[in-house]
């Protein structure tokens, strides 16, 4: 929000990264006193979708100066960002799509969230609950595009395990943006043992590892 990027340039950090009662309660735009608001979550990382990881790398590497770190899914996912011995961090996702972007919307895989005609970049939101921010995302003119799933879905990618909770949302004018939820380790292994009965519904993965959450 403008009243929060406006009190971080005079603080030097994302008014969404303080704790709660760390916010200032008052910014001013120009002779304008505003409130500054809870943010719903936070800015998780840029998501570049590009046809060709290796000419997006070289690309985006370039562009921003920001170097490639390691991929757990190196043939759909390419990370910029830092990496060390104890700390790995991304900035930017280059996620490989098989299709050129187009402007025909019924072409899309619903099942694994590809849609041709989408945003070719957006951005990532950590939230602590998706549900719940999904609810406030709406209450306040955005809404869901596809309903929560886990990622990757068990059995849609073979040898993969889940690892977050998301959706994806649009904006009031139809850009596309996604909540994100890393998975606690109890979810992690409840889902990895569901797994081994074979293929099941979106909501059957979320209960699962709902139950796991509260349990843990």
């Amino acid at each position: 929000m403008r009243e929060c990027a406006e009190m971080s340039l005079e603080l030097s950090i994302p008014c969404s990264a303080l704790r709660c009662e760390e916010r200032p309660t008052i910014t001013r735009v120009g002779s304008v006193r505003i409130p500054c608001t809870m943010a719903i979550g936070t800015l998780r990382c840029f998501v570049i979708d590009v046809e060709d990881i290796e000419v997006g790398v070289a690309f985006w590497s370039e562009v921003t100066g920001i170097p490639q770190i390691s991929s757990v899914w190196p043939d759909r996912f390419a990370y910029l960002g830092y990496q060390d011995e104890k700390t790995w961090k991304h900035e930017i996702i280059l996620h490989r799509v098989p299709t050129a972007k187009t402007s025909d919307s019924g072409t899309g895989d619903v099942a694994r969230r590809l849609d041709p005609a989408a945003n070719r970049a957006h951005i990532d939101i950590t939230v602590e609950d998706v549900d719940v921010a999904i609810a406030q995302i709406e209450a306040i003119g955005g809404r869901l595009k596809y309903p929560p799933t886990v990622y990757p879905v068990p059995h849609a990618y073979e040898g993969t395990r889940p690892l977050i909770d998301w959706a994806v949302m649009q904006d009031p004018f139809g850009n596309e943006f996604c909540l994100v939820r890393e998975l606690t380790r109890p979810e992690r292994e409840a889902l990895a043992a569901a797994a081994e009965h074979g293929p099941a519904e979106d909501a059957h993965w979320r209960t699962v590892a709902r139950q796991a959450r509260r349990a843990g």
